[in-house]
């Protein structure tokens, strides 16, 4: 008897090519220097209108709730629901960031704080990777199976930030760009 042909998933298709993407990404070595200019250091505030919308935890977990109970095994450890706390910028709506040569210092909505300095780094079971590429600051993180990936580019003479995350955490990926103003 003749088994049915595979079909092709798009979520599947484009889980593959985001694993893809993530993986290429971390091949590219960061530049341990910010180019001249680049500095993010001040305020900087959400323009929602311009900004993907933060992942939806509650409908994470419920995804991730379904998985289990059809069967599919849990990965605690790469569970998506903690995506805005692992991604803090995810969600934030206001960002102050002091940077000098060696890191910067980020406070997501006055709640998280994030210290990130360039060059690898391991910090709370994360394996950290920041410097630059193509004139924009990346910071590449691991942890298991989770990766993720945030890209910060200057536009507009330094007056807005952009802030392009991508996460693989279990069977979600997320890409998300948030656009703030400096203040």
């Amino acid at each position: 008897m003749r088994q049915p042909e595979p079909r092709s998933m798009p979520f599947e298709r484009a889980s593959s090519v985001l694993a893809f993407a993530l993986l290429l990404g971390a091949c590219v070595p960061l530049a341990p220097s910010a180019p001249t200019g680049f500095d993010l250091s001040g305020e900087w505030v959400l323009d929602a209108a311009a900004s993907d919308q933060a992942p939806d935890v509650d409908a994470i977990r419920e995804r991730e709730d379904r998985q289990l109970a059809r069967g599919k095994p849990a990965d605690g450890a790469a569970s998506a629901a903690y995506v805005v706390q692992d991604f803090p910028v995810l969600a934030a709506r206001r960002l102050r960031i002091e940077q000098d040569a060696d890191s910067m210092g980020v406070h997501y909505d006055e709640r998280a704080y994030r210290d990130v300095s360039w060059g690898e780094r391991t910090r709370d079971l994360w394996a950290v990777s920041a410097g630059w590429s193509e004139g924009a600051l990346v910071i590449r993180s691991s942890r298991g199976t989770m990766r993720g990936e945030e890209v910060f580019t200057l536009e507009d003479s330094g007056r807005r930030l952009r802030v392009a995350t991508t996460v693989r955490a279990g069977t979600e990926n997320f890409r998300v760009v948030r656009i703030y103003r400096r203040r």
